[in-house]
């Protein structure tokens, strides 16, 4: 049996949301619960790449929110140089 994909969250909250950020899929979602963070995650990674959810695994890195915004706009500006 081959081992399961793993793809990485960035999880930062920011006032009353937690901002979820997949940088392979360059994906981002939010949620207002800590508690859906799991599955908000899960069901952005299979309906952008079109695969099952049991198909894989999700590591949460859990950083502040100035972090996740400079991790992110770091990648976004990367992306359009």
């Amino acid at each position: 049996m081959s081992e399961q994909k793993v793809f990485e969250a960035i999880v930062g909250k920011e006032g009353g949301w937690w901002n979820i950020w997949v940088p392979e899929i360059d994906q981002v979602t939010c949620t207002r619960k800590s508690r859906k963070i799991s599955s908000y995650t899960r069901t952005l990674i299979a309906a952008v790449l079109g695969i099952p959810e049991s198909s894989f695994r999700v590591e949460r890195e859990l950083v502040s929110a100035a972090e996740f915004e400079r991790r992110y706009t770091a990648a976004v500006r990367n992306t359009n140089a």
